[in-house]
């Protein structure tokens, strides 16, 4: 007794596109390519630093916004991508479609990180300086650079 397909054979596909999927990966942050003054800010945010001048130091805390909102959203962003294998797997996207999805999450939960962090506060005269207490964001700019890339790997 044989296997009788009826329809189309899909399966050859079906293969493929999850071979295809193993050849992309996601890259998120703020580029320097893209924008190295911002780069830089995102670094200094990310891992913090200390300036020394002759008149003392100013430090500027760790404040992460990419490797906290990682290990936060990880196993969310993984639950994404496995709820839209489905439209991988039937054809209505492609494997860099399912990634640029996920490339989109991602953004928009690190946005979200950088416009609710309220730890470290900004000191006393950080905030004057600003007229505001977040201490991501001055003007939006480092929020509205976070983007992603999708690569072939």
């Amino acid at each position: 007794m044989g296997v009788r397909i009826r329809g189309s054979n899909n399966i050859p596909r079906v293969l493929q596109s999850i071979r295809e999927l193993k050849n992309y990966g996601i890259e998120v942050g703020v580029f320097g390519s893209d924008d190295a003054f911002y780069a830089m800010i995102a670094g200094v945010h990310e891992f913090g630093v200390t300036i020394r001048k002759e008149s003392g130091s100013i430090v500027i805390p760790e404040r992460s916004f990419l490797r906290s909102t990682f290990d936060e959203k990880n196993r969310e962003w993984a639950t994404f991508a496995k709820r839209q294998l489905p439209n991988l797997l039937e054809g209505r996207i492609d494997a860099q479609t399912l990634c640029e999805r996920l490339g989109a999450r991602m953004v928009a939960d690190i946005q979200e990180k950088i416009t609710d962090l309220d730890t470290p506060p900004n000191a006393p005269s950080t905030i004057k300086q600003k007229k505001s207490s977040n201490p991501l964001i001055d003007t939006g700019g480092l929020r509205r650079r976070v983007t992603y890339r999708v690569v072939r790997v």
